[in-house]
C-alpha cells in the first residue's frame, strides 16, 4: 500500500506542473510595456478637514461635516447617523491671463437644488435648511 502512495505522488506532481502552460511567457520586454502605460488620472473625493456639531436658535442639532478648502460641507440634522445634505461652494471664474492659479470658491456655500446654504465655519455658522429658515448656529 505505501509503495502505490510513493509511486503515486511523482505523477501528482508532474500533473500540477503541466497545469502552469501559458501562451505568452513573462518576459522583461512585457514588464517593461505593462510598466511604461501611464495609468489614468483619478480624482479623490475632498477629505473630511473639520467636524462640528451645533445648535440653532430653533434648537435642532446639526452635525457639520467640512470638507477639502471649505469648498463642501455634509449638513445631518438631528443624529449623526442622518442622511446628510451636501452643500458646495460655487465655482470661482478664473481670469484667462492667469490660468495656473487654483480658484478659490467664492459665495456660500449651496446644496445642489438649491434649498439649503451654509457659511461661516468655527464657533458659529449661518444655516438655511430645505423647509426651514435662515438661522444661526453655534458649537
Amino acid at each position: 500500500m505505501t509503495k502505490n502512495l510513493i509511486l503515486l505522488a511523482p505523477l501528482s506532481l508532474l500533473a500540477l506542473a503541466a497545469c502552469n502552460s501559458s501562451e505568452t511567457p513573462a518576459t522583461a520586454e512585457n514588464a517593461a510595456e505593462t510598466a511604461a502605460t501611464p495609468a489614468a488620472d483619478i480624482e479623490l473625493p475632498p477629505a473630511i478637514t473639520a467636524t462640528g456639531t451645533y445648535r440653532c436658535a430653533d434648537n435642532t442639532i446639526l452635525y457639520v461635516d467640512f470638507l477639502g478648502k471649505n469648498e463642501a460641507a455634509d449638513i445631518r440634522v438631528g443624529e449623526k447617523s442622518a442622511i446628510a445634505v451636501r452643500v458646495t461652494a460655487p465655482k470661482a471664474e478664473v481670469p484667462a491671463a492667469d490660468a495656473t492659479a487654483a480658484a478659490e470658491p467664492a459665495g456660500p456655500l449651496t446644496s445642489a437644488d438649491g434649498e439649503s446654504s451654509l457659511s461661516g465655519s468655527g464657533d458659529q455658522i449661518n444655516v438655511k435648511l430645505a423647509g426651514k429658515g435662515a438661522q444661526t448656529c453655534k458649537s
